[in-house]
């Protein structure tokens, strides 16, 4: 997650007003692809991420997904990522932190769970508090 958690930043200033996030995916405990969401009406990091594990001959469904905050749930300028997630079935699936965004909040978590892929939420929950805190803070009450 560290490794997610660094290529979000890497994008910090440049993914407009989305979230900058990292994902990373694994295959039987190495590390095959990552991907941070890319500047608005491009692939956020999931897709980025996915994209390159395919791109090196990996199938998803035997990989893990590790992604520093909650897929998203809803069509906006880019499909939601939680139905990309869906489609290509990964073993389990990692999540920093969930998306206090209102149209996100536990709704991109609840649909991949919905579909029995196993979630997982909290690790490294404080280091992607503090990378994500201002994206965060926007909507806190």
């Amino acid at each position: 997650m560290q490794l997610a958690l660094d290529a979000g930043e890497s994008v910090r200033g440049a993914t407009g007003d989305n979230p900058w996030v990292g994902c990373v995916i694994t295959h039987e405990g190495k590390i095959v692809a990552t991907g941070s969401t890319q500047p608005p009406g491009h692939p956020h990091a999931e897709v980025m991420a996915i994209q390159a594990a395919e791109s090196a001959g990996f199938d998803i469904r035997e990989c893990e997904l590790f992604v520093t905050l909650e897929p998203c749930a809803t069509q906006g300028r880019t499909p939601p990522c939680s139905t990309l997630i869906i489609k290509k079935r990964p073993r389990r699936v990692v999540i920093a932190h969930k998306d206090p965004h209102p149209e996100v909040n536990g709704k991109g978590i609840e649909a991949i769970q919905n579909e029995g892929i196993p979630v997982e939420l909290g690790l490294l929950a404080s280091q992607a508090e503090k990378s994500l805190g201002d994206w965060l803070k926007r909507f806190s009450p």
